[in-house]
């Protein structure tokens, strides 16, 4: 049988483990995650897009010489 605790939507099912049961704080993570993850990707999209202009650049005044 789950017991409460003092915190929230945790229940303790055994000695030493913990459940949480609070599906939105989860779906709150999680999106927190998604987005997290989403913003290191654009910032390595732009990094890799700063890379790609200066070598084009590179290219470019190569062939205006």
């Amino acid at each position: 049988m789950d017991q409460k605790t003092e915190v929230s939507g945790i229940y303790k099912v055994g000695e030493g483990v913990l459940i949480n049961k609070d599906n939105d704080a989860l779906k709150i993570y999680k999106h927190k995650k998604f987005k997290e993850r989403r913003i290191d990707e654009i910032q390595n999209d732009v990094l890799s897009l700063k890379d790609d202009i200066a070598e084009i650049k590179q290219l470019l005044k190569g062939l205006s010489r």
